[in-house]
């Protein structure tokens, strides 16, 4: 029986982790392409979409949602800094991933009015930008509208 090395065994693991970190960064590059054509469509300056947090509050821009929102985008950071200072960072993980998918909801509903897509479509979206993104802002038939939503007063329903 031949003896595998330790070498071996590290050259596979390397392999492995290289595979895993290249389609990770094929995944951002395919959903930074999704959401190029969408600023485009939107009109916006596409280079707003390269910005790391900038982008996540253009996008809120874009679908008329309030830029405190990215606070939503960005409270992943809670749960690590505990976790760096030796916390229980449990209920803090189980909190953010509430606003986190919260978060992705907001969106992917106001992007699928906006593009006029149904709610399976804005369903699906905020599981899977990747896919979804690009299906968006690669499309020709898709155009950008922007969506009104009128509050209702209570002195117009009390007028009508």
């Amino acid at each position: 029986m031949e003896e595998i090395s330790i070498g071996s065994y590290m050259a596979v693991i390397s392999i492995v982790y290289a595979v895993i970190i290249s389609l990770f960064f094929i995944t951002i590059l395919i959903r930074k392409i999704g959401l190029w054509g969408i600023f485009s469509k939107a009109g916006e300056k596409e280079w707003k979409v390269m910005v790391p947090f900038y982008n996540q509050i253009t996008l809120l821009k874009i679908c008329k949602l309030s830029p405190w929102f990215i606070i939503l985008y960005i409270d992943f950071l809670i749960p690590i800094v505990g976790f760096l200072l030796g916390r229980d960072v449990t209920w803090a993980l189980i909190l953010v991933s509430i606003g986190f998918i919260c978060y992705r909801f907001l969106i992917s509903i106001k992007l699928g009015m906006s593009f006029k897509k149904g709610d399976a479509f804005a369903f699906f979206m905020a599981l899977f930008p990747t896919i979804f993104y690009p299906i968006i802002g690669c499309s020709k038939d898709d155009a950008f509208t922007e969506v009104n939503i009128e509050k209702r007063s209570k002195k117009k329903s009390e007028d009508k």
